[in-house]
C-alpha cells in the first residue's frame, strides 16, 4: 500500500493494489498487446500460475506477447538465492514453463537467457535467470 501511495504522489494515478489474476479478469478479452512480469511467476501457487497463463492467453491480442523472467533452477547459484526469498513457492523450470504455456492456450513459446553467451547448454547451467516469451499465434 505504501508503494502504491508513493507512485500516486509521483502522478501515476492509475496504479492499483490488486493481485495479478484479479487484474487480468477485469481486462477485456483480446485487449492487451503485451504482458510483462518479473519476479512474479515463482511466487504463485500452481493453481494461480495455471490461471495466470490461461488469463494471459485470453486477454492478449492474437499477436500479443507474454514476457516473463524467472530464476533459473538449473543454476546452482540461482537456487542458493532462491531459497532465501520466502515469497517464492517453487522453482519453475524452463521446460515446465514451456509446457504450461502450450496447455494454457499459447501457440508459440521460447526461452532464452538474457545475459547468456548464446550457447543454450552452457547458459542453461550457468545463467541465474531466464526469460520466456509466449504468443497466441505461431511465430515464424
Amino acid at each position: 500500500p505504501r508503494m502504491v501511495e508513493h507512485c500516486r504522489t509521483k502522478g501515476h494515478e492509475p496504479v492499483k493494489l490488486i493481485d495479478v489474476n484479479s487484474y487480468l479478469e477485469g481486462c477485456a478479452d483480446g485487449s492487451l498487446g503485451a504482458i510483462f512480469c518479473t519476479r512474479l511467476i515463482e511466487c504463485l501457487s500452481h493453481s494461480e500460475l495455471s490461471r495466470f497463463l490461461a488469463l494471459s492467453s485470453q486477454k492478449l491480442k492474437p499477436d500479443g506477447l507474454l514476457i516473463t523472467e524467472f530464476p533459473n533452477p538449473h543454476s546452482a547459484a540461482a537456487m542458493k538465492t532462491f531459497q532465501v526469498d520466502l515469497t517464492y513457492q517453487r522453482p519453475v523450470y524452463p521446460e515446465a514453463a514451456l509446457a504450461l504455456c502450450r496447455t494454457r492456450g499459447f501457440a508459440s513459446a521460447f526461452v532464452f537467457f538474457p545475459y547468456g553467451s548464446g550457447d543454450i547448454e552452457t547458459d542453461r547451467l550457468r545463467e541465474s535467470k531466464y526469460a520466456l516469451v509466449a504468443t497466441k499465434v505461431e511465430q515464424e
